[in-house]
């Protein structure tokens, strides 16, 4: 896979998993729910994972050659 494949699918994976998230935050917080209740579902720990889970792959792979 070359790099601006690589670039586009993460893009559109942190888009998708963003939208996700903003949509439940939205409404947990019209229920009167807190923000950290909201990062506490199965749609903010994914979008955290989005982030994470790809961040580190690029540590291992440069630390690894």
């Amino acid at each position: 896979m070359n790099t601006i494949t690589m670039i586009m699918t993460l893009l559109t994976l942190w888009l998708v998993m963003g939208l996700g998230f903003l949509s439940k935050y939205a409404d947990m917080r019209r229920q009167g729910q807190t923000a950290r209740q909201a990062w506490k579902t199965n749609e903010g720990l994914l979008f955290i994972a989005s982030l994470i889970i790809p961040v580190l792959a690029l540590i291992v792979r440069s630390v690894g050659g």
